[in-house]
């Protein structure tokens, strides 16, 4: 949403006027709230939650009332609770109902969008540019319309911002349902000569470098604690021959560079076997 919340959200809620972000987490319940804002909805202020989901979730309406109840506790104003549904997928109902003996202790109303229930070209006529990213998956999203609204975004954004774009609608051109996949493929090389701004993109070269960080580490530590295993197993044929099957078995099952290095001083300080197999029997349990 981030620079164009103040446009969108009306759209999704019609009459509300953002005044400011408060992405906020709730004290009470340690939870983390997707979209959180100062609204004025109906000439009165409100609080907007706004969660964004991908799948079905049968549990999400009431982790909604979660939100809900401690963002009015926060912020004792009105809360007006909102889940939008990026691809296509079963969603729930509202009002969510807790019911005791059959008769209804709660209800909580909650507003349900779902993105390929609406239609592309409403907003692609508009000239609603700042609903582009989410066309892929609306309802009418077609080769020709998803080019023109690349070309719009083109014309209105800076080459960082373009590059910031196209990352999301790629995200979810690539998910939708509502295009073949020839089709997304067709797009797919329509944006091919734009894909020099993503390169260049300082936001897009930092994740780049933060997930090949990451991936050198997990190798690095997959690394460590293979050659660790190796250090174990070769302690226990050394020291105690006879349990090197039950070693491999059991060694192979531990993941933490710790345990492992402390079991290889535990083999060479173990007194008899029967100490060793013993280790060995409670090193994965």
């Amino acid at each position: 949403m981030g620079d164009h919340a103040a446009e969108i959200i009306p759209e999704f809620v019609p009459e509300a006027t953002v005044v400011s972000e408060q992405n906020s987490e709730i004290k009470q319940e340690n939870l983390r709230a997707d979209l959180v804002y100062f609204i004025h909805y109906e000439n009165e202020p409100h609080i907007l939650n706004m969660e964004l989901q991908t799948n079905s979730d049968s549990d999400m309406p009431a982790r909604m009332l979660r939100y809900h109840v401690g963002l009015h506790l926060d912020y004792k104003l009105p809360v007006i609770s909102v889940i939008l549904y990026l691809f296509e997928t079963s969603v729930p109902a509202s009002p969510y109902r807790e019911l005791s003996g059959g008769k209804e202790q709660l209800t909580f109303h909650y507003r349900v969008i779902a993105l390929w229930t609406l239609e592309a070209r409403e907003y692609v006529e508009r000239r609603a540019i700042y609903m582009y990213t989410f066309l892929p998956g609306m309802k009418g999203a077609n080769v020709t319309l998803l080019k023109e609204a690349i070309d719009g975004m083109k014309q209105r954004y800076t080459q960082k911002q373009l590059a910031r774009h196209l990352t999301r609608f790629r995200t979810i051109l690539h998910r939708s349902t509502m295009l073949t996949d020839a089709d997304k493929q067709l797009v797919e090389d329509y944006m091919q000569s734009y894909d020099s701004l993503l390169d260049s993109d300082p936001y897009i070269q930092q994740k780049i470098a933060e997930k090949a960080a990451e991936q050198a580490a997990k190798q690095a530590t997959e690394g460590e604690i293979r050659a660790l295993q190796q250090v174990a197993l070769e302690a226990v044929e050394e020291q105690f021959p006879a349990l090197l099957d039950q070693a491999r078995e059991r060694v192979v099952q531990v993941k933490q560079p710790d345990l492992l290095r402390l079991l290889v001083k535990q083999i060479y300080k173990a007194p008899d076997e029967k100490t060793a197999r013993w280790l060995l029997e409670t090193l994965a349990a």
